[in-house]
């Protein structure tokens, strides 16, 4: 191993500690939410598209609810391409036939790349954002079709009650930074504290080599979606939006960071 080598060594592991270091400090927190049960098996009556991955209950002034996530990557079709969809709904168990309040579908069909649709776990959070007994479901989780390793679109949605959604939708941190040897840092365009127009354009002056095209990494196109409703939803969204991205960031950033295998040399020991 040579001096640069070593120096590499020696500064990944350090620089690692830093990132996990400011994600502490900066991650914005959102509302702690109401306590979730997680459940194996749902009850009888109720829809589950593809491979179920998650389903929590809780309670509140309408009853018992159950939240189902699931999720589906289907085989590559004779010409190539591939198909996947998530699904999840909400149930008001009552009695011996659970109601569905509401339903949750999206996918990606007949990709000729590579096809991903996956829940972000921490994602999920039911909250009572005005005290009253009455609950919301959130739930994000990312899209796409793609030949490389670049930022999947990201999308987060509140549900409230049977007909009102409310929707953040832009692209996540997936790919949006990597580690330059020659350099021995990482490069790429940092997670934007503001996603306005604004705030995003600033950024786009300070790093034209990454790209221009909005949303960037880790923002989302608008808040149209909250015109009307009360203001404590979309304080919540956005502070949960990025504790999201925040969280992404750290940890793409880490597996960044760490590492690599080395090529084995001739001076190496090999076993006989």
């Amino acid at each position: 191993m040579n001096s640069v080598q070593l120096l590499r060594g020696q500064l990944r592991p350090a620089l690692m500690g830093l990132l996990m270091t400011m994600a502490c400090i900066t991650t914005v927190q959102a509302d702690e939410g109401v306590a979730l049960t997680p459940v194996t098996q749902v009850p009888e009556g109720v829809e589950v598209r593809g491979k179920q991955v998650a389903a929590y209950t809780w309670d509140d002034r309408q009853g018992k609810n159950l939240l189902v996530l699931a999720e589906q990557l289907n085989e590559r079709e004779d010409d190539g391409t591939q198909s996947a969809f998530v699904y999840a709904a909400q149930y008001l168990i009552d009695g011996d036939r659970p109601k569905r309040m509401w339903m949750l579908y999206d996918d990606v069909q007949h990709c000729e790349f590579d096809a991903a649709l996956h829940f972000d776990m921490a994602a999920t959070k039911v909250t009572d954002l005005a005290g009253d007994g009455l609950t919301q479901a959130t739930v994000g989780y990312s899209r796409t079709c793609t030949s490389d390793v670049s930022p999947n679109e990201f999308k987060l949605i509140m549900h409230v009650g049977k007909s009102q959604k409310y929707r953040l939708r832009g692209v996540d941190r997936y790919g949006a930074s990597w580690w330059d040897e020659e350099a021995g840092a990482l490069r790429g365009m940092p997670l934007p504290k503001d996603c306005s127009v604004a705030g995003q354009q600033a950024l786009v002056s300070q790093y034209k080599e990454q790209g221009t095209e909005l949303p960037l990494p880790g923002c989302y196109t608008d808040e149209k979606d909250f015109a009307k409703a009360p203001e404590n939803y979309l304080t919540f969204m956005r502070q949960h939006w990025f504790a999201l991205m925040q969280k992404q960031d750290a940890e793409w950033s880490q597996s960044q960071t760490l590492p690599q295998p080395q090529e084995p040399t001739e001076d190496d020991e090999t076993a006989p």
